[in-house]
């Protein structure tokens, strides 16, 4: 390995690690590891089972966080099918799982959870607070850990399944 591929292997390395600090909260020394017309030496090789691959990391609590990963859907009641439970003259009639209307969630940030959430349960996903009213045949907890929230919402924000770091605030 030339010094050129030397400095860009140390690059990357203390790129990688900024980005791991910065997800967990570490703050990093800020002096740099190698400076320009410095001699620097060859890391040693980096092996396969050291490398994290995206899709691989689960977040658990942190500074007395509460962080779960989330698998993000959104429905609609008024599209009918898998969004409705009873469906009738062209409107979903259902009330949420919480014996609301669906109709008063709209706007409030509602989500279907999972029954390991109690109604009322709010969990921080993509900077906003989203609370726990309702459920889903389909939203449940994965056999990997994660947990299924459908959105009360007329559009998706997110591609269906997208996986997001959650905090549980209450």
């Amino acid at each position: 390995m030339n010094n050129k591929e030397t400095k860009q292997v140390i690059i990357n390395g203390t790129l990688a690690i900024m980005v791991v600090s910065m997800i967990a909260g570490v703050k990093i020394n800020e002096t740099p590891i190698a400076l320009a017309n410095d001699t620097v030496t060859a890391p040693s090789q980096i092996s396969e089972a050291s490398i994290i691959k995206v899709g691989e990391v689960t977040i658990t609590p942190y500074e007395k966080k509460n962080y779960i990963t989330v698998k993000v859907s959104h429905y609609w009641p008024d599209l009918g099918g898998v969004n409705c439970l009873t469906f009738v003259n062209g409107s979903c009639v259902s009330k949420m799982a919480n014996g609301q209307k669906w109709q008063s969630g709209i706007g409030k940030n509602i989500i279907a959870c999972p029954k390991e959430f109690k109604f009322g349960t709010q969990i921080k996903i993509l900077g906003k607070v989203y609370t726990c009213k309702d459920r889903g045949s389909a939203i449940v907890k994965t056999k990997t850990g994660e947990y299924w929230v459908d959105m009360l919402q007329k559009e998706a924000i997110v591609p269906y399944g997208a996986e997001y770091a959650g905090e549980i605030l209450k």
